[in-house]
């Protein structure tokens, strides 16, 4: 089944058109349908037209374990360059932070990167506050993950 044959089956089993699916995508009719008939829709495109019809893509291994999602952090972006190594709590998953409440302008956050690497991201919110990075090692990830996701260390990610 290619990309269009996936759009295709998924508005006819929602029961909607492709005049629908073209004015939410900000299509025209024709455009939508050349794309179809061509096999040109992005993977972006896709997802947006699979939404339309209430699914979603996601990848998952074969033994059913969702992709982590990435970018999951609600703290400000921050990247850095530690040792010639770029962090970036967008593109890592946010594992437990330290913060307890909304308006703590001071906590430390765990994340992991799609290489496996662990690092910390320290948050100064105030004026004039410095945040940065710094890399951690899989036993002392343990250690704040114990203390803080309130779950036990064996279930780490």
């Amino acid at each position: 089944m290619n990309a269009s044959d996936m759009v295709r089956a998924a508005l006819s089993t929602k029961k909607r058109t492709q005049k629908e699916l073209a004015e939410f995508m900000g299509w025209s009719q024709q455009n939508l349908s050349y794309r179809l008939k061509a096999g040109t829709l992005t993977f972006d495109e896709l997802a947006k037209a699979l939404s339309f019809a209430g699914y979603e893509v996601k990848m998952v291994e074969a033994t059913g374990e969702e992709l982590p999602e990435l970018g999951n952090s609600s703290s400000p972006r921050l990247v850095q360059m530690v040792d010639g190594v770029t962090y970036d709590t967008s593109k890592a998953e946010s594992l437990c932070s330290s913060r307890a409440e909304t308006g703590d302008e001071f906590y430390m956050e765990l994340f992991k990167d799609s290489s496996g690497a662990y690092f910390m991201a320290y948050f100064q919110l105030w004026e004039g506050g410095y945040n940065s990075i710094s890399p951690m090692t899989k036993s002392a990830s343990a250690k704040f993950w114990g203390r803080y996701s309130g779950l036990p260390v064996s279930e780490m990610k």
